[in-house]
């Protein structure tokens, strides 16, 4: 079973991404922090397989250690209601961007993606 991690998520976003993963079936271990010493620990050991940030304005403030460690995950899924090229100079290079509200089929179409590269 894979493992993920939401970063930086809302309540009423988290509560989509939750119902989403509850979906897909084979997502079944999860944790959801903010920019916290176990959060980056767990994207550091990549026990996370999976990294959903959410970065909910252009001028979010991501904290340095978090964008070097996402930087180097494979497998960072960034949700924002703003397009992609508003955080370009984060320098993030996400498996995937999901522009909030997406809908199920969007989502199912990068996991899909993501079993297709990760297995």
């Amino acid at each position: 079973m894979q493992t993920y991690l939401t970063l930086n998520y809302s309540r009423v976003s988290r509560s989509q991404l939750a119902h989403y993963l509850q979906r897909t079936g084979w997502l079944c271990f999860g944790q959801t922090g903010a920019f916290t010493e176990d959060a980056l620990a767990c994207i550091r050991s990549r026990e996370c397989t999976l990294v959903f940030l959410r970065l909910s304005a252009p001028d979010e403030d991501v904290p340095e250690p978090f964008l070097a460690a996402l930087r180097q995950h494979p497998a960072v899924i960034v949700t924002s209601p703003y397009p992609a090229h508003l955080f370009s100079y984060l320098n993030l290079h996400p498996f995937d961007f999901l522009t909030e509200p997406y809908s199920f089929d969007r989502f199912a179409v990068s996991m899909e993606r993501y079993v297709a590269v990760f297995g």
